[in-house]
């Protein structure tokens, strides 16, 4: 029972960061965990943890979605999609200017570390190992970044230190000159969305 009231009590110091409403929400659904909790009706308590689960996901695409400019270099962001799948999450947003588009995706484990952690590992050890054929390797606030630009498709990989990937890909690219220049724009915030995921803000 104490391991409930553990998370129950921790979990509050996150609701000071959800806008009042959700907050409240949560803050019921915390309410009915204690109270099975407390009669011993455990099945019950771990069904309404996983809706505060979901609740906590809610609030934390949104903010992530925060972090994520509306306008930079030039190109207006549109709406920011998220999916969900084996321990995955996958966040979109796609920038256009005239007749330009750039897709920005973020990808990264739900709860942090893991798999993903590893791979974004790999790619930070693969820049500093040196420059891969036709893969353009250089920093970004401190964090590995590769551009590859291979038929009239550019690419560019952003290895962030939480272990998730910030990706900027776009088609009909002549060179990596606009992707490049938005990561550039975008320096600020992949530091504040780094340190969030991070845990760290």
């Amino acid at each position: 029972m104490s391991r409930f009231r553990n998370i129950c009590v921790g979990t509050s110091l996150f609701l000071f960061a959800i806008a009042p409403a959700q907050a409240e929400e949560i803050e019921v659904i915390f309410g009915k965990v204690k109270e099975y909790a407390a009669s011993e009706n455990y099945t019950k308590a771990i069904e309404e943890l996983n809706w505060a689960k979901k609740e906590l996901e809610k609030a934390h695409f949104k903010k992530i979605e925060s972090l994520l400019p509306s306008e930079v270099a030039g190109f207006k962001g549109g709406q920011a999609n998220s999916q969900s799948a084996v321990g995955i999450t996958n966040i979109e947003k796609t920038y256009k200017k005239d007749k330009e588009q750039v897709k920005l995706s973020l990808a990264g484990g739900s709860t942090g570390g893991g798999a993903m952690a590893g791979f974004a590992a790999l790619g930070r050890m693969a820049g500093m190992m040196g420059t891969q054929p036709g893969v353009d390797t250089f920093r970004i606030e401190g964090r590995t970044a590769n551009l590859q630009v291979r038929n009239g498709r550019a690419e560019l990989t952003v290895f962030l230190e939480s272990g998730s990937f910030l990706k900027l890909e776009q088609n009909r690219a002549k060179d990596g000159t606009t992707v490049k220049s938005i990561a550039e724009g975008m320096k600020a915030d992949i530091v504040k969305l780094d340190n969030y995921l991070k845990g760290s803000s």
